[in-house]
């Protein structure tokens, strides 16, 4: 799989608030390593982390639609 660059930056997913996540009272065990903070009752998702897997999710995704799979 070929490494691209995605045009996914750290500043926009801030301003838009992707970092908040649900309730800690809400919330699954198995999220463990992604949760990087809690403020007031709020899980504060990691970012760099949700970059790196969103970056490889897409290289998956195009390499997988340029060889005509279905989705």
């Amino acid at each position: 799989m070929t490494r691209r660059y995605w045009n996914i930056h750290l500043e926009e997913m801030m301003e838009s608030g992707v970092h908040f996540d649900h309730g800690t009272k809400k919330w699954n065990p198995r999220m463990v390593p992604y949760i990087s903070a809690k403020h007031k009752g709020i899980h504060i998702t990691n970012l760099t982390r949700t970059v790196h897997f969103l970056s490889e999710a897409c290289d998956f995704v195009f390499d997988a639609a340029s060889r005509g799979k279905p989705f």
